[in-house]
């Protein structure tokens, strides 16, 4: 199954997070939420550098001169 999208990443995320500060959380899903939320932000920051190459690819094709 693939990776979600960074998006999602970020939603689940967010709920997670919304989870550890309420009620919501008990201390038998804490350490698997924590183990999730460090997965995702993996994700995230593997989207972020590959997007971040991506666009230093793009740009600096841009900055030579056409022959």
């Amino acid at each position: 199954m693939p990776d979600p999208s960074y998006t999602q990443c970020m939603t689940e995320l967010e709920e997670i997070l919304r989870k550890m500060q309420g009620d919501e959380c008990d201390i038998d899903h804490l350490a698997a939420h924590t183990r999730r939320a460090a997965e995702l932000l993996n994700i995230c920051r593997s989207r972020l550098t590959a997007t971040e190459q991506e666009l230093e690819t793009i740009l600096a094709s841009l900055a030579q001169p056409q022959e």
